[in-house]
């Protein structure tokens, strides 16, 4: 990535001095390939165990990788915190597991106390990852309730269905609102100011784009389907039932998997929208703002390729592609700072919460800030 200088402005004599600071991820595809290929090795070798400590050693070196205004980001949980976070969830669903075997009125009974305990897990989870994250050694911190998340993350999303999630919009800027203005810098609070209005061109656009692209999908197949029954008939090729079954049934198999790929990216379309609207409506302390120019196509397409990559390779291009999304994500985030970044004071804060953040990296909570 090339050094972008800092850009200094001023409204006025009086007025403070903003300066553009650009992100940047200075990690290499070779360096953190020989931690991907250890973390793997380990982590077969140990059983899964070693994934503990894997994912700490991960983080820590996109963290650490990762500058603005020359320092870099330290993540500070460590391996033994993350095993035990685990170790309780896995219990957890083992309980239900075996629940749902020896009684369904069990089953329903214990995943609905589950249900009522999701606020609290969303709110500790933030926490923890607040917490075990810093800058220029200053602990960020979240103080969100477990109310209010359930709120945003249980209550709205399954009433946004009564509506067929036309109202998913809502639903998202609940959920920013929620992460955001929760979240501290060391004693500083981070403030979020959307309005839905914003949310809606691009979630409109998502499902025209969707709309467009299933359609087109099977008008694909359908052609193609159409075109090899026309060659098979002019050539006068004689097929077994099994075999014209399975000229039916292979493109219909094409169309499946194009579709959800075209979901996925309807998908990423949107999560990269709200990227964009959560930095650039984002203020830390009434004066650092946040800058956010993620392209949607190509968003997508770096994500698809690298699981393509990833896919075709048997996984041994996945640091090659973590990388390569990391460093296209920094280039595209700027902060433009309303004083000395450098000037706040840590209070170091005891961490709960881990096996909240480990139940919310299982089950797929979307629940970071993505800074």
């Amino acid at each position: 990535m090339n050094e972008i200088p800092n850009i200094i402005t001023t409204d006025g004599d009086d007025a403070p001095k903003q300066t553009l600071h650009q992100v940047e991820f200075k990690g290499d595809v070779t360096e953190y390939f020989g931690i991907w290929i250890v973390n793997a090795l380990l982590g077969i070798l140990t059983l899964g165990i070693f994934s503990a400590w894997a994912k700490v050693r991960n983080k820590k070196y996109f963290y650490g990788n990762t500058f603005i205004d020359g320092q870099n980001f330290d993540y500070h949980a460590t391996g033994i915190q993350i095993l035990i976070g685990r170790l309780i969830v896995v219990s957890i669903l083992a309980i239900l597991y075996f629940a749902s075997q020896v009684s369904l009125q069990l089953y329903i009974g214990l995943y609905a106390v589950f249900i009522c305990f999701i606020g609290f897990i969303v709110s500790r989870a933030l926490r923890f990852n607040a917490r075990m994250s810093s800058y220029r050694n200053v602990r960020f911190n979240f103080s969100g309730g477990a109310g209010r998340a359930f709120l945003s993350y249980v209550l709205f999303p399954a009433l946004s269905w009564l509506t067929l999630n036309l109202t998913k919009p809502f639903v998202t800027l609940s959920q920013n609102r929620y992460t955001t203005n929760h979240h501290f810098y060391g004693d500083r609070s981070f403030e979020f100011d959307a309005d839905v209005g914003e949310y809606y061109p691009w979630f409109l656009a998502t499902i025209g784009f969707g709309f467009v692209a299933f359609i087109a999908v099977f008008m694909f197949i359908g052609a193609i389907m159409m075109i090899g029954g026309g060659i098979v008939e002019a050539i006068g090729i004689d097929f077994s039932e099994d075999m014209a079954a399975a000229l039916i049934i292979i493109p219909l198999m094409v169309a499946y998997v194009l579709a959800i790929l075209s979901f996925f990216g309807v998908g990423m379309i949107y999560k990269a929208a709200v990227r964009n609207i959560i930095f650039n409506n984002a203020v830390l302390d009434g004066r650092h703002e946040f800058i956010s120019t993620v392209k949607a196509p190509r968003y997508v397409f770096i994500v698809v390729t690298n699981t393509l990559a990833a896919l075709l390779t048997l996984g041994l291009l996945v640091p090659w592609g973590r990388v390569r999304l990391a460093r296209y994500m920094a280039s595209c985030t700027e902060v433009l700072a309303g004083g000395d970044l450098g000037g706040y004071s840590s209070k170091v804060i005891e961490s709960h919460g881990v096996t909240a953040a480990e139940y919310a990296d299982i089950e797929g909570f979307d629940i970071d800030l993505g800074i």
